[in-house]
C-alpha cells in the first residue's frame, strides 16, 4: 500500500486530523504545521484523492457513516451477535478507500428525519449502512449533500446513489450449486419471508431452478425453533424426501448442523467465519461486504469530487471450498 493520511501523520509528528485540516481547511492550521505535513507528504509520495483536493474550503473534511436503529422488527440480522463480522468487512473496506485520502470519518445512529439532517450539518457526505426499507431511503429526500446508500436497498427506481448486492441472483447461485450436485430434492430453510425482503428475494432466486422445492420456515435465531426444525429435516432424510440442503443464511444452516450429521449437499449464504471451524466441506454465497462497501465509499468520494453517479449492483459470488471461503478473511 502506499502512503497514507497516517504513515504522512507519524513522519510529521501530528494526528491523522490536522493532516487533514491541512489538505481541507488549511486556515485552520499553522503556516509552519502545514508546511511540516506537506513536507512529510511530498516526501513519502502521498497524494490525497482527487476529491478532497475539490472540497470546498468551508467544508468540515468528514464523512459520516451512517446506521440505521432497526426497532420494532422481529427480526433484523445486524442485530444478532453472529453478524458482527460482517460490519467489520464493510468498515474495512471503507478505510482501504479513506486511507488514501483526506478524510476523516465519523460513525452515527440514527432513526427520524431530523437525527439523519443533524448529522448532514456535521459532514460533507454520508455513507449509510444496508438502508432496508423504502422508508429508510425515504429519509434522504431532504438531505442536501452528498450521499451513498448500501446495500439491501428495497429496490426503489429513485434512489441515484446506491451499491446494493442481488439477493436474487445469490438464491440462483444456491440453486446452481446444488444442481451442479446432483440434487433433485432440496429443502430450503428461511424464515420471516413477509417482513424481511431479502429473504424472500433469495428464496424467489432459488426458485428459479427449482421451482417445487420443500420450504420450512422458522424463526431463525431462536434455540427452539431450530430444534424442531431438526427434528423435521432429520425425519425428511430418514424418508429420502430430500437429497440436499440450502439455507437462506450461515446461522439457519450452521444451526441446523451443530444439531444433527448429513452426508447432503449443503449450501449457506453470507459465507461467514462459522466456515473455518466447520470440519466438512459447505459451500456458502459471499455477499462481499468488503467489496461492496469499498465501492460506495470509492462513490462517494466521486460525488463530493463533482462526478456524477448512479447505482452500482456487486454480484454475490459462490464460495465452494475452504481455501475460498479462507481468502475472504485475507488481510
Amino acid at each position: 500500500m502506499g502512503a497514507t493520511r497516517d504513515s504522512v501523520a507519524k513522519m510529521a509528528g501530528v494526528s491523522s486530523a490536522t493532516v487533514s485540516r491541512v489538505y481541507n481547511n488549511p486556515g485552520q492550521v499553522s503556516p509552519s504545521l502545514a508546511e511540516r505535513v506537506l513536507e512529510a507528504a511530498r516526501e513519502l509520495g502521498y497524494e490525497p484523492n482527487s476529491a478532497a483536493a475539490t472540497l470546498r474550503r468551508s467544508g468540515t473534511g468528514t464523512i459520516a457513516f451512517v446506521q440505521f436503529r432497526k426497532e420494532g422488527r422481529p427480526y433484523y440480522w445486524g442485530n444478532m451477535d453472529s453478524f458482527d463480522w460482517f460490519f467489520g468487512r464493510a468498515i474495512k473496506g471503507v478505510q482501504e478507500v479513506l486511507a488514501k485520502s483526506s478524510w476523516q470519518m465519523r460513525f452515527y445512529t440514527v432513526g427520524t428525519q431530523k437525527e439523519l439532517e443533524a448529522v448532514a450539518k456535521r459532514c460533507d457526505g454520508i455513507l449509510a449502512y444496508d438502508v432496508d426499507t423504502e422508508a429508510e431511503e425515504a429519509l434522504f429526500s431532504s438531505i442536501p449533500i452528498p450521499y451513498v446508500l448500501a446495500h439491501h436497498l428495497s429496490g426503489s427506481a429513485e434512489i441515484q446513489n446506491c451499491v446494493k448486492t442481488d439477493n436474487r441472483y445469490g438464491g440462483t447461485l444456491q440453486a446452481e450449486y446444488l444442481t451442479e450436485c446432483g440434487v433433485e430434492k432440496p429443502l430450503y430453510i428461511t424464515g420471516y419471508l413477509e417482513s424481511v425482503t431479502p429473504h424472500a428475494q433469495r428464496l424467489s432466486g432459488f426458485r428459479e431452478l427449482y421451482p417445487d422445492v420443500l420450504v420450512l420456515s422458522t424463526t431463525i435465531g431462536k434455540t427452539n425453533a431450530m430444534e424442531g426444525v431438526a427434528r423435521q429435516v432429520q425425519n425428511l432424510i430418514d424418508a429420502d424426501a430430500i437429497d440436499g440442503i440450502a439455507a437462506v443464511n450461515d446461522i439457519a444452516l450452521f444451526s441446523l448442523l451443530l444439531r444433527i450429521k448429513t452426508a447432503l449437499p449443503e449450501v449457506g449464504y453470507d459465507a461467514s467465519p462459522l466456515f473455518s471451524v466447520y470440519p466438512a466441506p459447505i459451500a456458502s454465497i459471499a455477499i462481499q461486504s468488503g467489496e461492496l462497501y469499498r465501492r460506495a465509499a470509492e462513490k462517494l468520494l466521486g460525488l463530493l469530487a463533482g462526478n456524477r453517479s448512479g447505482c452500482t449492483t456487486v454480484l454475490p459470488k459462490l464460495i465452494r471450498s475452504l481455501s475460498q471461503q479462507e481468502e475472504e478473511f485475507l488481510p
